[in-house]
């Protein structure tokens, strides 16, 4: 199906900061769930394009003069692909093995490691049949409640509190793989969930995981499915901290606010 996005982030400071970078992952890649058929990034300042170790495509802006607001819009039409949720490894990129690095995100701790002790046995003796009861599980554990968690919410913090959103479900689901030995990466990206031509607003996050002789399979706890055509991936990384739409460091400025516009169109 055809996905037209239209993303628009607004950055609004209570005093000009002197000078500032962001980084910006916000550009689809075309591979075998997608092909990019246009795709643009408007934003102030100097932009410049580059490919990080993920291979995702990132653009760095440098503001070199005082701003008060910085406005950041990517739009486009991405053309999508039902491939049952997977994609075959890339012999491009990071081993397989670096994903099973743990992170400031994707850490455990003894209730981690305590929920990951429920799927060891089944993982190891069917792991595409185990990791899909891990995704159901995530949710039933971990009460799916916008506006408790933030950015910066980790999986074991959200394993404790006993909430979160679809961020925190795909930090739980990629440190549990970790703990079991399942080499596991963070997806970020957008979900159409609207009928027809309807417009709709969705930014998701899900995660992948390797399967042996099938390929990286894609898990969203937060929906109990794998990825459809309905899925646009932006970015993969690690975690959050790789795959996150935008990141930045400023000098000045005050304090921040921020508002976010998000409209998804898909056609089949």
């Amino acid at each position: 199906m055809q996905i037209r996005i239209r993303h628009q982030t607004d950055y609004h400071y209570s005093e000009p900061f002197i000078n500032g970078i962001q980084y910006v992952r916000l550009n689809p890649r075309s591979g075998p769930s997608q092909s990019v058929e246009s795709w643009t990034v408007r934003a102030p300042g100097t932009l410049t394009q580059w490919t990080d170790h993920f291979g995702n495509i990132c653009h760095t802006m440098a503001f070199l003069k005082p701003e008060e607001e910085v406005s950041i819009v990517v739009s486009g039409a991405v053309e999508t692909f039902d491939t049952k949720g997977v994609l075959p490894i890339n012999p491009v990129g990071l081993p397989a093995e670096a994903y099973l690095n743990p992170t400031s995100y994707t850490h455990d701790d003894p209730p981690l490691r305590g929920f990951a002790r429920h799927f060891r046995r089944e993982i190891a003796k069917d792991r595409l049949d185990g990791l899909h009861s891990l995704m159901l599980a995530v949710p039933d554990s971990v009460e799916y409640r916008e506006g408790e968690t933030h950015v910066h919410t980790t999986a074991a913090e959200a394993m404790k509190d006993g909430f979160g959103v679809c961020q925190d479900h795909a930090h739980i689901f990629i440190a549990v793989c970790k703990a079991l030995g399942v080499p596991a990466r963070y997806i970020s990206g957008y979900l159409w969930t609207g009928q027809g031509s309807e417009a709709h607003s969705a930014s998701h996050a899900w995660a992948e995981a390797l399967v042996p002789d099938l390929g990286w399979v894609s898990f969203d706890p937060a929906n109990g499915v794998s990825a459809t055509d309905h899925y646009v991936r932006i970015a993969v990384g690690f975690d959050y901290a790789g795959a996150g739409p935008v990141r930045g460091v400023r000098r000045g400025g005050g304090l921040e606010s921020m508002a976010v516009a998000i409209e998804l169109q898909g056609q089949q």
